[in-house]
């Protein structure tokens, strides 16, 4: 089975960035996606658009927002990031299971 899969949108200098990535890798000990946006404006305004977020680091978690540090630090303490690595899995698993349908 996949592992549940993290992007995180970035500027290399940010302290955010590297304390969430640190998190992710280190403390959830999970692969992480990185997306330098330095010099990529037209992506920038696209997160912006999307997500409504300003600043880096943008963290999502399969094709759910975590937000960004912070938001990733209070979901790692308050348990809420457990039910959403546990809704990951199980959607892998559906995704796995239909692929394997399909092939029969």
């Amino acid at each position: 089975m996949s592992e549940p899969q993290f992007k995180m949108y970035i500027k290399p200098s940010c302290p955010f960035c590297k304390k969430a990535k640190h998190l992710i890798s280190n403390d959830l000990g999970l692969p992480l996606a990185l997306t330098d946006v330095t010099d990529n404006d037209v992506l920038r305004n696209e997160l912006i658009e999307e997500t409504g977020i300003k600043t880096v680091p943008i963290i999502y978690l399969g094709d759910h927002l975590i937000g960004g540090c912070s938001d990733l630090e209070e979901s790692m303490l308050s348990g809420k990031m457990e039910v959403l690595l546990l809704k990951e899995e199980i959607s892998l698993l559906k995704k796995e299971i239909d692929l394997l349908r399909r092939s029969a």
